[in-house]
C-alpha cells in the first residue's frame, strides 16, 4: 500500500434476525469497516442513497389486498459486497480480528458494511440489474420498480415483489439471480420490515 495511505479500522457486527413471532430466523456475522474514520475526498466522494418511502409501502400493501396480488420477499445475501469500489476510491482496511497477519492490510475491491458510500454503490448496482431485467425505476420513488407483470420495492438488503401470478415473480427472481444478485427467496410479504401482516380472505 502507499506509504501514506489512510488505513481504516475494521470490526465485527453480530446480528440475530427473528421472525415476526419471535423465533430466531438466522444468526449473522458481518465484517465491517469503521466508516466514522473515513475522510471525505480521500476514502469516499459521494454517499447519497435513497430509502423507500412509507407511502409507497402502504400503497402496495393496500393494492395487495384490493387486487388480491401475490407477494414474495427476498433477502439479498451480503448485499453491499455485490458492488465494486468506485474508480478513484482507494480503501485500505485493517485485517479482521481473528485473521490478523503481521504487516498485512486489505485493499478493498468490493464494498463492505460500514463504509459511508456502500448504500449508494449497492443501490446503483441493483438499479442496473433491475433495468437489465426489464424493470423501470419510478420517477417518484427511486426504490420502486415497475415491470410489465411485476412490481418491486427495494429497502436496504430486502426486495418485496407483487404480481397477479406468482410465476411471474419467480421468473424475475431467476433473472436477478442469473445477473449475479444473491437473492434468497421467501414465501410471502409477511414480516417485511418487521411488520406482521394478516389477510382475512372472507372479508378481504
Amino acid at each position: 500500500h502507499p506509504e501514506r495511505a489512510h488505513i481504516i479500522d475494521s470490526t465485527w457486527a453480530f446480528e440475530i434476525k427473528r421472525y415476526p413471532y419471535g423465533l430466531i430466523k438466522k444468526i449473522k456475522a458481518h465484517f465491517c469497516v469503521r466508516g466514522d474514520q473515513e475522510i471525505h475526498g480521500v476514502d469516499f466522494f459521494e454517499t447519497y442513497a435513497p430509502v423507500v418511502q412509507w407511502t409507497t409501502i402502504r400503497l402496495m400493501l393496500i393494492l395487495e389486498v384490493l387486487l388480491s396480488l401475490k407477494s414474495k420477499q427476498g433477502d439479498i445475501t451480503a448485499a453491499f459486497i455485490h458492488a465494486d469500489v468506485e474508480e478513484g476510491e482507494n480503501n485500505y482496511v485493517e485485517m479482521p480480528r481473528g485473521f490478523i497477519k503481521q504487516g498485512k492490510i486489505l485493499k478493498l475491491r468490493k464494498m463492505l458494511y460500514g463504509l459511508r458510500q456502500s448504500p449508494r454503490a449497492f443501490w446503483l448496482y441493483l438499479t442496473e440489474k433491475m433495468t437489465l431485467s426489464g424493470m423501470e425505476q419510478s420517477t417518484l420513488d427511486p426504490c420502486f420498480f415497475i415491470g410489465v407483470k411485476v412490481i418491486c420495492i427495494y429497502n436496504v438488503d430486502n426486495l418485496i415483489f407483487w404480481a397477479m401470478d406468482e410465476a411471474d415473480i419467480d421468473t424475475l427472481a431467476i433473472q436477478l439471480i442469473a445477473a449475479g444478485v444473491l437473492l434468497e427467496h421467501k414465501s410471502d410479504a409477511a414480516g417485511f420490515l418487521g411488520v406482521r401482516m394478516e389477510t382475512d380472505q372472507a372479508t378481504g
